[in-house]
């Protein structure tokens, strides 16, 4: 009867320790996973509210406030143009962390901006860029081919002779 007891109580420890580690890893996903639930609208955070985002300090934040404080954000090209610090790839990060401007993320503008252009085919794709013709590359652009009467080193003579390293004269 003892050994029942025995693999009970080992049993119970094991369940014990396979929910303490389960808790372990669900705490430490969640501390590495972006605050999703979490969404920031850029014309209502406070500035304590915009200092909690990664890359937001208290100055930026106030930055944001005192632009907000004119003249509400139409968007991220509104934001971007009128708070200091903030360019495209920090708005793009502010985005991944929840952070909205009129409930639009970061790249809805363009993406809206796209399919407005394509007008009413939204699904057709972009139409594709002809090949470019070898006339029409740049002078001294790097090509494959090499231009005709152009010597693929230049002459010996253009090299300084090094004692002891360089090549006896033939």
């Amino acid at each position: 009867m003892t050994h029942r007891i025995q693999a009970f109580a080992r049993q119970g420890r094991c369940a014990r320790l396979h929910a303490c580690v389960a808790v372990a890893v669900w705490a430490s996903l969640a501390a590495c996973t972006p605050a999703l639930a979490q969404v920031l609208e850029a014309n209502q955070a406070s500035a304590a509210q915009l200092a909690t985002l990664h890359g937001v300090g208290p100055v930026l934040a106030q930055r944001v406030v005192q632009a907000r404080q004119q003249r509400p954000f139409h968007g991220w090209d509104d934001l971007q143009a009128r708070v200091a610090g903030i360019g495209p790839k920090t708005a793009e990060k502010l985005s991944a962390q929840g952070l909205r401007v009129n409930g639009r993320s970061y790249g809805a503008e363009l993406a809206q901006a796209v399919v407005s252009a394509r007008g009413a085919n939204p699904a057709a794709p972009a139409a594709p860029h002809p090949p470019a013709s070898p006339s029409a590359r740049p002078p001294g652009s790097a090509g494959h081919e090499r231009p005709a009467g152009k010597p693929s080193a230049p002459p010996a003579a253009a090299y300084p002779t090094i004692p002891g390293l360089s090549a006896p004269s033939r």
